[in-house]
Parts: C-alpha cells; structure tokens; sequence
C-alpha cells in the first residue's frame, strides 16, 4: 500500500495492517471504532459548536459509564477509541481511562483543542496512551483575526499555544504522521484562509489537515448563515485533496475522512446517544437506557450506513463515480439537508459537475 492510499485511512494514523483491517471490518459491516464523548468540556469556545461544548461540564458520562462502554466494546471486537468532546483532555480521569482502553487492546485516538497539550506532562502521556493512534489538534486558522471571530475569547496566544503543544508531541516521540490538524470550514473564513493554513501545517509541521465542513447541527441548528457556498466548499476541499493525496489520488469530497472510517464507526454522545456521526445528533439509542451492545445489535445497519456499503447501491451519480472506491459522501451533509443519513450529499462539487456535463 502506498503512502498516498495509507493516508486515505486516518491520514497515515493507521499502519498498513491496521488499515488493511478496517477495510476488512468494512467489507464484514462490523464497528472497527467507537467515538465516546466523554466530556461537553472545551475551553476553545467555537462559535458554531456542534456539541454546545462548555467551560463546565452539566451532564456528561460518568466513569462507570465510560468504562462500562469500553467493556462492550472489546467484546464487539471494536479495535479502536475516539476520544471526542469537548475536549477529552479537560476531563480529570482522562488518562486512567485511556490506560484501561488500552488493557483491553484498544487504540487510543484523540482529538482535542490541543490546548492541554501545552503541559509537556499532559503532552507525555498523550503520546504514550496513543502508541499505534493517531491524535488531533484543532486550529481554524493560523491567522489571528479569523481565529478570533470563530473562537469566544479567540487569541492569538491560543494559537501558539497549541503549536506549543505539538511541539511538546513532537518532543515526546509522537510520529508526525499520528498528528493532524482538524478545520471546520465556515462561512467565517475566505477560502483562502482555510487553503493557507492547511498549507502552513504541512510545510511547517509535516502534518495533514482534516477539513469539517459545518453543518447546522445540534446547538448550531439555527446557524445557517454559517454555511460556506458551494464554489468555497469546492475550493478549500479540493486544495485538502491535493495537499493530503496529491494530484493523481481519489477525492473523497466533503467528506473529512474516508469511507472506510465513516462506515465502520458509532459514536456516544456525552448525554449517552448512540449516533452514527457526532455530528448527526439525533441517536438510535441511549445507554442510560439500553446496554450499548443490545443498540449495535439492533441498529447497526444505520450506524454503518449498511445500504451505501457495495458500490452498486450507492444512489446515481455516486453509483459509478470513479473516486466511489473512497468516497461516498458526507452522511452528516446528506441528513442534515433531507433527513436521510443515506441520501446524495447535496454540497459534493462533484455531483454538480457530473450532471452539468450531463445536461
């Protein structure tokens, strides 16, 4: 497998055996990683917030809770664990949690403001729990002034403080390629912003971008106005193609990570929903309610998007678009545009193009 096809799946996260797994859990339509959000804590404060995340955590999942999940999930054979928020690293038994992920042969990944990375301690022990994982940072922007208008309380200090805190990585032994920086594309910052700062970590820092297109999701619901056009969206997109794939590889469009990912993941929300994509907030499930291995039991198809899995049942035009072997889509843009997780994605430039040469 060449490196260019390794960084389709995690950006490089995964070595060539893990991914070749996860193409196979794909393949069986079985759950290779569950996301747990484990604290609505975040002290970045994003304006458009999908997970209404908080200085001070209201309602998470408590310890038991968490564990009790990891349980269920080595007995489902899931190989691997998101940390999601907030920001995990905010929580204070986020390290013996991870350390107990890991007694049970799970994969720690992370993804955090990476504000809490500026302690070379907590930078440490990240890199240790996450051996074999990868570990996400999110900076909107390298320029202070979008940062600032996408960030309560945004400052430049901020970000410097969280290159801070992947240097500390870096320092700590953590491989370049398990690092990446996460975006989340708005209306708030000109396409060449995004372009420019995706540039500025690759040439910087060796480390890919991992671009979120927003969506009117959760405590955002009523934040439209956010939503960037269609000719940015394809702009900034396919600039993150070509920097994290090159020229000749595959796009994978609106999506922030492949179909092999998207398609073989469920996440826990911190209220204890069972979604299949944080950013799809409304759950098949609550494990306050019903034990997490009773819900994949009996939902797994929808958490996996089981339907779009062979190629031939993905709807026209995606049925027989060349990058499909990658690719199908944003399921969160599809859900959010007409309710249906397995429909079109209506932002993809792609689908656009082929029906213009087509009329």
């Amino acid at each position: 497998m060449s490196a260019r096809s390794l960084c389709l799946s995690q950006f490089g996260g995964l070595a060539a055996g893990q991914a070749d797994e996860q193409k196979r859990y794909f393949r069986e339509k079985r759950l290779y990683t569950l996301q747990i959000e484990s604290t609505n804590v975040c002290m970045q404060g994003c304006v458009y917030c999908y997970a209404g995340s908080t200085p001070t955590d209201t309602s998470g999942l408590d310890s038991p809770e968490i564990r009790a999940l990891l349980h269920d999930a080595a007995g489902l054979g899931v190989r691997a664990i998101d940390w999601l928020g907030g920001d995990p690293l905010e929580r204070p038994d986020w390290h013996e949690l991870l350390t107990e992920a890991r007694s049970l042969g799970l994969i720690n990944n992370v993804w955090t403001s990476g504000l809490p990375l500026r302690d070379q301690d907590v930078a440490r022990k990240v890199a240790d729990a996450t051996e074999g994982g990868f570990v996400s940072v999110h900076v909107d922007s390298v320029f202070p002034e979008t940062y600032a208008r996408l960030h309560r309380n945004g400052s430049a200090k901020r970000i410097a403080d969280i290159i801070a805190g992947v240097d500390n990585m870096l320092a700590a032994g953590k491989p370049r390629d398990e690092l990446f920086n996460c975006i989340t594309y708005t209306s708030l910052q000109p396409p060449w912003d995004a372009i420019e700062t995706m540039r500025w970590w690759l040439k910087e820092k060796g480390m890919r971008t991992c671009l979120t297109l927003f969506n009117p999701s959760g405590p955002g619901a009523d934040r439209r106005s956010l939503e960037p056009g269609p000719e940015e969206v394809r702009l900034v997109f396919r600039e993150r193609d070509r920097l994290n794939y090159g020229d000749a590889e595959p796009s994978i469009s609106t999506m922030d990570v492949d179909k092999f990912y998207c398609g073989t993941m469920a996440t826990v929300t911190f209220a204890g929903d069972v979604t299949p994509c944080s950013v799809i907030r409304e759950g098949v499930g609550n494990i306050r309610v019903t034990p997490f291995d009773r819900i994949v039991a009996e939902h797994l198809g929808v958490l996996i998007h089981a339907p779009l899995h062979d190629e031939r049942s993905m709807p026209a035009p995606c049925d027989s678009c060349r990058h499909n072997a990658h690719c199908w889509g944003c399921r969160a843009n599809a859900y959010h545009s007409g309710g249906d997780a397995n429909a079109l994605d209506p932002k993809c430039w792609i689908i656009r193009e082929v029906r213009s040469s087509a009329s």
